[in-house]
């Protein structure tokens, strides 16, 4: 049996009942991201791994913004945490909130791409955030 990876992944970690909104909508995502996303288009990964970390009642991860970049040579594969907090997703709507983690997948990639630059590692990065777009566009769609 042949495991098949996804050129963007995305986990999240709920900090409480009520982020289960949020995972819900992350699963959408995901879903597009890997129907539209074909190649990460850089020969040193395999996969980009984003991480949501999201406020709740139970838990909370801290200030807005982007955590723990970190390139695994070995294992092929480039990772970042999203930290949200309660007060920035709670008051939004669905699609407030749709909009707000597509626009942070967005920036993500484009943080990852930079770093794997930066080391030498070129990435066709127009090719990757065209198809990126194409899915979020699907995402956001009514």
């Amino acid at each position: 049996m042949e495991v098949c990876i996804s050129a963007i992944s995305i986990g999240c970690d709920g900090g409480g009942p009520e982020t289960k909104i949020v995972a819900n909508l992350k699963v959408q995502l995901f879903k597009e991201l890997e129907r539209h996303v074909t190649s990460t288009y850089c020969d040193a990964i395999d996969e980009f791994i984003l991480v949501l970390r999201v406020d709740g009642s139970l838990q909370k991860f801290g200030a807005e913004g982007f955590f723990r970049l970190r390139f695994a040579k070995a294992k092929r594969y480039i990772t970042l945490d999203i930290q949200i907090p309660a007060e920035i997703w709670l008051p939004m709507n669905t699609y407030e909130l749709k909009t707000y983690l597509a626009n942070k997948v967005l920036e993500v990639i484009k943080l990852c791409v930079d770093r794997l630059d930066k080391g030498g590692n070129s990435t066709n990065s127009a090719e990757l955030f065209s198809q990126i777009r194409r899915a979020l566009g699907v995402y956001l769609s009514p």
